[in-house]
This record gives C-alpha cells, structure tokens and sequence, in this order.
C-alpha cells in the first residue's frame, strides 16, 4: 500500500511514544490525588489514538490485504504525511511531559502544568485530528 519503511518506521515510533506516555500518565493519574484533568484527557487520547492504530496496524504492514480498489484510494503520500505528523505529535507530547514533574506535586508544580496546559490541549487536539484521519483510513480499507 505504501513504502514498508515508511510506514514501519511511523508504527514503531508511534507505538513507542504511546507506550512511554502512556506508563507515565497511568502512574501519575493513580498515585497523585492533584493529577490535573489534563493529565486524564491526555491519558485518554493516547490510549484511543494507540487502539486506532493497532487496528489498522496490519494494513499499514501488509499483514492483511484490503481490496485494491479501496487501497488506490488512499494516496500513499497522505498515508505517509499522516503517520508523520502523529509520530512528530508524540514526539512534541513526549519532551513536554518529560518536563514535568509527576510525583509528589507541590504548588509550583501545579503551577508548572497549569502553565503548560494550553500547549498540552493544543498537542491533545492534534491527536485527535491524527486519531480521526487514521479511522478514515481505516474505514475505507475496511470499506
């Protein structure tokens, strides 16, 4: 359907990332009673962007094979760009949380990701934009 390297390489990297927010998000959300609500819809996003992906994960290997007339409609460089702009989204999510502190917040913490949520609920709605694309995609392979 589209260049195996490419694509490979985005679903890796997008797996990756998922996992590492997820593990942190998950542990924060459960042992601190301050987790921002942020902290919650990030978490959510995530994981639904993550199962979006494990759906159509064979697809995008070659795993399984939709019919040809549903994969010509999908341009292979929008399928690339796509895959991109998520792992770049992950990648900008990742490098904000890992600037964050998650244990034991104080008021300055609380603070920090207060300052911080506007661009944590720019990077949220991007991914579900990236969330919604790879459902069209999935929709149209599975027709």
């Amino acid at each position: 359907m589209a260049d195996p390297l490419s694509i490979a390489a985005g679903v890796i990297g997008i797996a990756t990332a998922a996992t590492q927010i997820s593990s942190l998000l998950i542990d924060f959300t459960r042992t601190s009673k301050e987790a921002p609500q942020t902290a919650h819809a990030v978490l959510m996003e995530v994981n639904d962007t993550r199962s979006t992906l494990s759906h159509l994960q064979p697809y995008l290997l070659g795993n399984e094979h939709p019919d040809s007339s549903r994969s010509q409609l999908l341009p292979v460089d929008q399928v690339v760009t796509i895959m991109s702009g998520c792992v770049l989204t992950f990648s900008e999510l990742e490098l904000l949380l890992d600037g964050l502190k998650t244990e034991g917040m104080g008021i300055l913490d609380r603070a920090q990701w207060a300052r911080k949520e506007k661009a944590i609920d720019n990077l949220v709605q991007r991914l579900q934009n990236h969330k919604a694309s790879l459902s069209l995609i999935l929709h149209v392979l599975n027709g």
